[in-house]
């Protein structure tokens, strides 16, 4: 039986088994917790050397910005010499990336570093394309769900252990970690992975002109993307300068004695693991909505209403915390944020798969990861820029601000559109 054969029947390749699902959940995991892993150290750094509010915003944008740039060209150097050798690869130099974030003795070499991780894990893109490869349309969908998982567990887990690691063995312990993490995922995908058929037709770009043109000329898909832009720079605003707010505004509840600005190097370590735990805690939460409620409410409000929903919510949980005078509330509005997370991504991910050709979603459910590493390029900059120069809570309100904007972006989109999501027709399409 043929590799063609086997893809067409929605098989992996021939001896793959199970393996290569397993290895491109690990990648993207992998890749992601990258991402939050960093969010509790960076009080640390800021203490030894001094980093100023911009600094740590754009070391946040860092990772991000490499993704959004050299994500297209993995996934064509993907379809020239094959998908195994840039996943297995990736994870090479990734590992590499996270040795020299744990070696870091400077800030520029921080910089290189989350530089170097998010350039070597820009390939979600040829993730993305070899579970195309390997499943059929009819599949694809859950083949493409396990890429979200790994995604929301990257994210969730990554402060929390950040957090415990820098409190257990200092701030290079996290690196470690990520280090050993990914050279034993490429080792895995060595020996284990096989490299699937591609069709040229079929060649996964990340994304192509049309649909970059269909995003700005086509309102239906187009304000769809605006939406997860405007949602994702907020949260990311939140999560990058959370610990800050906190460590100003409440030391004692991060184990300090005093504010960020006076506190040691000691006391930097010992509210890192605290900090991880309350962005976890967040992270939990929204998934257990995703997995739980999700279902249940798109089938009784719509994901159009729901889009409208998720932005409102989130902006109460900014503004709770932001005007929060007792940690009490600041916890309050933690409670609140996972609802409005919870039913808003999900929701936006199912309008662009129902609202673009099902033989280009991967193209367009591509550009919408650009858009996203797009938002959280710019989301921790905001977030910097207000907390430099108007205080603590500034970026809670700037972000409460982005949403209340696209809530009215929302609504409108619900009003216009709402009939062509119909809420009964969407579990039969799929």
């Amino acid at each position: 039986m043929s590799a063609h054969t086997d893809r067409t029947n929605g098989k992996p390749p021939s001896g793959a088994g199970r393996s290569p699902l397993l290895f491109i959940f690990l990648t993207v995991f992998i890749d992601l917790l990258g991402f939050g892993i960093v969010i509790p150290i960076l009080p640390v750094y800021s203490k030894m050397y001094g980093a100023t509010g911009l600094e740590l915003g754009l070391l946040f944008a860092m990772f991000s910005a490499m993704q959004f740039v050299f994500a297209p060209m993995w996934g064509r150097l993907s379809d020239k010499i094959g998908r195994k050798p840039i996943l297995v690869g990736g994870l090479v130099g990734t590992a590499a990336s996270y040795a020299l974030f744990a070696n870091a003795h400077s800030l520029t070499m921080l910089f290189v570093s989350r530089a170097l991780a998010g350039f070597f894990g820009a390939n979600i893109s040829t993730a993305q394309a070899y579970i195309a490869d390997v499943t059929t349309p009819e599949n694809r969908a859950k083949g493409m769900g396990l890429i979200g998982a790994a995604f929301g567990l990257g994210f969730t887990l990554g402060p929390l252990i950040g957090g415990e690691l820098t409190h257990l063995y200092g701030e290079s312990g996290p690196g470690w970690f990520a280090a050993i993490l990914s050279i034993c995922a490429a080792s895995f995908g060595a020996f284990m992975l096989v490299e699937p058929a591609r069709h040229r037709r079929e060649a996964s770009r990340v994304f192509g002109f049309e649909q970059v043109r269909a995003a700005f000329t086509t309102a239906r898909i187009g304000t769809i993307y605006l939406l997860a832009f405007l949602f994702i720079t907020s949260f990311s605003a939140f999560e990058s300068f959370f610990v800050f707010f906190g460590m100003a505004k409440f030391p004692e509840k991060f184990g300090l004695s005093t504010a960020v600005t006076t506190m040691s190097h000691e006391e930097a370590l010992a509210a890192a693991p605290m900090a991880g735990r309350y962005l976890a805690g967040i992270g939990i939460l929204s998934a257990v909505i995703q997995g739980v409620l999700i279902r249940r409410l798109v089938k009784r409000y719509g994901e159009t209403l729901l889009v409208t929903m998720g932005p409102l919510v989130l902006s109460i949980g900014f503004l709770i915390v932001a005007l929060a005078n007792s940690w009490t509330w600041v916890i309050v509005g933690c409670l609140v944020m996972p609802l409005g997370f919870g039913v808003n991504n999900p929701s936006l991910s199912s309008l662009i798969s129902r609202a673009t050709p099902s033989e280009e979603q991967g193209a367009y459910l591509g550009l919408n990861q650009s858009v996203l590493s797009l938002a959280r390029i710019c989301g921790p900059v905001i977030a910097s820029i207000a907390y430099v120069n108007l205080g603590p809570t500034a970026p809670f309100y700037t972000g409460a601000g982005i949403l209340l904007v696209g809530t009215l972006v929302a609504w409108s989109f619900h009003r216009r559109f709402a009939a062509t999501f119909p809420r009964t027709a969407a579990p039969a399409a799929h």
